[in-house]
C-alpha cells in the first residue's frame, strides 16, 4: 500500500506541476484561447491558478518528507479542482467539468490514504504539546 500511496502521490503532484506550468508559461492570447472565451475568466486570474497549482505540485513533492506539507498540498488541490468544477458547471460546461471531478476523486482517495497523516497533524496541532 506504501508503494500506492507513492506512485499516486507522484502522479498527482506532476499532473498539477504540468497544469500549472502551463498556464505560467502561456501566453495572454493563449489563455483567453483556452481559458477565457470558454469560461468568461480573466486572464490575471488563470495565471495566479496556475502559480498556486504549480506550487500545490511542488510541495507534494516535498510531501515524501513531510506529512503536513502533504495534506497541505492537497487541501489547496482540492480547493482548486472543486473551483474548476463550478466555473465548467456555471459556464454551462459540464462535459469539461469531468475531468476535474475525476482529478477530484483521485486527490480525495489521496487524501484518504494519508488520512494517518492527518490523526497525527490533530494529535500535535497548535494547542497540543507533542508529548501528549
Amino acid at each position: 500500500m506504501k508503494w500506492i500511496k507513492r506512485i499516486l502521490q507522484g502522479l498527482v503532484a506532476l499532473d498539477f506541476l504540468f497544469a500549472g506550468a502551463s498556464k505560467i508559461f502561456s501566453s495572454a492570447d493563449q489563455i483567453r484561447e483556452l481559458f477565457t472565451d470558454k469560461l468568461g475568466t480573466p486572464v490575471a486570474l488563470l495565471y495566479i491558478v496556475g502559480v498556486f497549482e504549480a506550487l500545490a505540485g511542488l510541495v507534494l513533492i516535498a510531501g515524501y518528507r513531510s506529512r503536513k506539507a502533504a495534506v497541505a498540498s492537497i487541501t489547496v488541490m482540492i480547493v482548486i479542482l472543486i473551483g474548476a468544477i463550478v466555473t465548467n458547471l456555471a459556464a454551462g460546461l459540464a462535459g469539461d467539468a469531468m475531468v476535474p471531478f475525476a482529478i477530484l476523486i483521485v486527490v480525495a482517495f489521496l487524501l484518504y490514504l494519508k488520512r494517518d497523516a492527518l490523526k497525527s497533524i490533530r494529535m500535535t496541532g497548535p494547542n497540543r504539546s507533542a508529548s501528549k
